[in-house]
């Protein structure tokens, strides 16, 4: 199955994607061992990482031999910045209804 004919938004409900996102916004550059120790060590985490990729929304370069870097690009910015508006939205009360 070719991943870019997937619906964006049936990547993001994917587990652990909003929280990479959201993750990277705030410690990029980061190796792939940070990204697992601090959201999750599923042995999916590779292909999700792939998937974010697909999607445009990180990219992971080389760094050393077997030893990559993962940051956001501009539409991953872009993304994780509205997952931060939306955690505001959510996290802050109405008083009108």
């Amino acid at each position: 199955m070719n991943r870019k004919m997937i619906d964006p938004l049936t990547i993001l409900e994917e587990s652990h994607m909003l929280s990479i996102l959201d993750f990277l916004a705030d410690n990029e550059p980061c190796t792939k061992t940070t990204i697992y120790t601090a959201i999750s060590r599923s042995t999916r985490m590779p292909d999700k990482l792939d998937m974010l990729v697909d999607a445009g929304l990180i990219e992971m370069m080389s760094i050393t031999k077997g030893r990559s870097v993962i940051r956001l690009t501009s539409k991953g910015r872009a993304v994780s910045e509205y997952i931060r508006d939306i955690r505001r939205m959510m996290n802050t009360e109405t008083t009108s209804q």
